[in-house]
């Protein structure tokens, strides 16, 4: 750099006549490198903003998704106890106490009889429970004292018709306020196979339009619902967003003559378009749900709002060019060395930061949210990732009267970690789905990761099945720390090794055995509990964990609590160095019961 400035000297010097001519092809180089700039920024902004928009539509479908789960879940937890109580037609009424009672994301529940089902009650017999400010309200809707007919409504006309659940499109309920409701039908069969009732849950979506609309990247982005016939559901407030721009949104997504792009990882589908209100040009990126009622989840952004980073830039550049022709050769200089990476550290970093809330958020979403609704088992699971997002994971689930459950830790921290930690435990839940073994369940996840694992991440996990009737526990330990065993005593569950996933895809992995009594409380953990560090860098360590454990209430949620507190009171100010997960299980059936 010193020679050339040099030359630059002599130049000066010997064509002194030739020195405005410099001056204006260095002054024409600035204006070239700002116009690249701006076309580069530009293109780096729209292709954040397309990352962006996969994130924003995927983890709003999938909290939709996970809301109607939820909502079938209650219904299928409580599928059995209808079922038994069918011929006792008294009975329905603590059912659908229960079934509303279960989840707080239900505005009712109902159980519509087939008619003459129940000769004692009359043609008509529906069950309908409903809150009345802070009070539930269990009452009979139809029948011989009753106008309602029920069988004439859509809802149970379908059901009967196809034997199948279903959800309803979105409809408008009430008045001050009116509210946004669906509907989730289930026919419920009784022992003779014959179809006995149709339950009915409905789903408040008033919440829709507050997530889908909360602490948007730009100022002026909205988000909306359009139900599989089209209506708008979760709409924007008015001073959000004009109802005229709204509706010719949704006219543009439901034309099939506009042109569209398809674009991201899940093929969402955007449209570009002016605002009729504002005449601001802007798009719409949308995404079907992927699985029934066939909803669309909607984010309307603005271009200048987008593009407003390339527009300040380029007044910046100008101003510098300006500025250039008096100091060329330091601006020159220091341009070269500083600007372009001072700029695009300051994008990287406003984006990482972006990226990283929003996939904490996804992440925590994909975890369970509350111990399954049963007598006999009561689950807890605490995670506490040591930076933005972690690698450990836990999930647990009832199916076919049998407890699931998992835990799990990446090797290393933050992003690459949870990374495949999400993917992994989108594997293990597929997975577990169609097989109940845990050996062969870990052995077909490591055979996956082994499969494109080109960076060697590794992931330890135990994976187990409680037969919740028997107390039969089946389990298999992929390197993990052996779990807790908390009864008449406190001991480690004999668990194999065994080898991490991912390590050899043709690793075999064995299936272990254990009777679990009643009352017993089985405890999982990460090593990010036992090699928690304080000040002075000493561990926590196995034996601290078990005193502790040995001390503690037998109860899941007291003693994750407990074991929590002990590891921040241990590492004092000491910054945390790992994941923190724990999950405990208390299986205690009822010692009596019949069937």
């Amino acid at each position: 750099m010193a020679s050339f400035i040099d030359r630059i000297r002599t130049f000066f010097k010997e064509r002194k006549g030739s020195r405005l001519v410099l001056i204006l092809l260095f002054a024409l180089l600035l204006v070239l490198v700002g116009v690249m700039q701006y076309f580069y920024t530009k293109k780096l902004l729209e292709d954040g903003e397309e990352r962006m928009s996969w994130m924003e539509l995927t983890s709003h479908t999938d909290l939709v998704l996970n809301t109607l789960k939820n909502v079938e879940s209650s219904m299928r937890d409580n599928t059995w106890s209808i079922q038994q109580n069918l011929a006792h037609p008294d009975s329905l009424f603590g059912a659908t106490r229960r079934i509303l009672a279960s989840n707080p994301l239900l505005d009712g529940a109902c159980i519509a009889v087939v008619p003459d089902y129940f000769p004692e009650k009359g043609r008509l017999f529906e069950t309908y429970a409903h809150w009345e400010k802070d009070h539930l309200v269990v009452e009979q809707i139809a029948g011989r004292s009753h106008d309602h007919d029920y069988t004439q409504g859509p809802g149970f006309i379908r059901a009967v018709r196809e034997g199948k659940d279903f959800w309803s499109d979105p409809y408008e309920y009430g008045h001050e306020p009116v509210r946004d409701l669906t509907t989730y039908s289930y026919p419920v069969i009784d022992k003779n196979g014959r179809l006995a009732a149709v339950c009915g849950l409905d789903l408040d979506l008033t919440w829709l339009s507050d997530t889908l609309n909360i602490a948007p990247y730009y100022r002026s982005s909205f988000g909306f619902m359009v139900s599989g016939s089209g209506e708008l559901v979760g709409e924007p407030s008015t001073g959000r967003v004009s109802p005229k721009t709204l509706e010719y949104v949704i006219g543009l997504m439901a034309d099939s003559t506009v042109v569209r792009n398809i674009k991201g990882r899940d093929r969402y589908t955007v449209i570009n378009f002016r605002d009729p209100v504002t005449k601001r040009e802007a798009f719409v990126n949308y995404k079907p749900l992927s699985r029934e009622p066939g909803w669309t989840i909607a984010q309307v952004s603005y271009w200048d709002e987008v593009l407003l980073p390339v527009r300040k830039m380029m007044r910046r550049i100008l101003l510098m060019t300006l500025a250039g022709l008096l100091f060329l050769l330091l601006i020159l200089h220091r341009f070269a060395r500083n600007g372009k990476r001072l700029w695009e550290a300051d994008v990287r970093q406003a984006r990482i930061g972006s990226e990283l809330r929003i996939a904490r958020r996804i992440q925590e979403e994909m975890l369970p949210k509350s111990s399954p609704d049963r007598e006999d088992l009561t689950v807890k699971g605490f995670l506490t990732p040591a930076k933005e997002v972690g690698g450990d994971l836990f999930d647990y689930f009832v199916r076919d009267e049998k407890l699931f459950f998992c835990i799990g830790d990446v090797c290393g921290k933050g992003v690459p970690a949870a990374m495949v930690m999400a993917v992994a435990h989108s594997l293990l839940q597929m997975l577990s789905e169609r097989e109940e073994a845990p050996a062969r369940i870990i052995a077909e996840l490591n055979r996956e990761a082994c499969r494109s694992n080109a960076s060697g991440t590794f992931l330890t996990l135990f994976l187990g099945v409680l037969d919740l009737s028997t107390g039969r526990l089946r389990y298999c330990n992929a390197g993990h720390d052996r779990p807790v065993l908390i009864g008449d005593s406190v001991e480690e569950l004999p668990a194999l090794a065994n080898v991490p996933v991912g390590i050899f895809d043709d690793a075999a992995y064995q299936e272990q055995e254990a009777l679990i009594a009643s009352g017993t409380l089985l405890f999982l953990y990460t090593d990010g509990v036992t090699e928690s560090k304080d000040a002075d860098r000493r561990q926590y360590g196995r034996e601290r964990l078990l005193g502790v454990l040995s001390a503690c209430s037998r109860q899941p949620d007291a003693l994750v609590r407990a074991v929590e507190a002990d590891v921040r009171s241990f590492a004092g100010a000491a910054e945390q160095s790992d994941d923190i997960t724990m999950l405990a299980v208390l299986y205690h059936p009822k010692e009596n019961a019949t069937d």
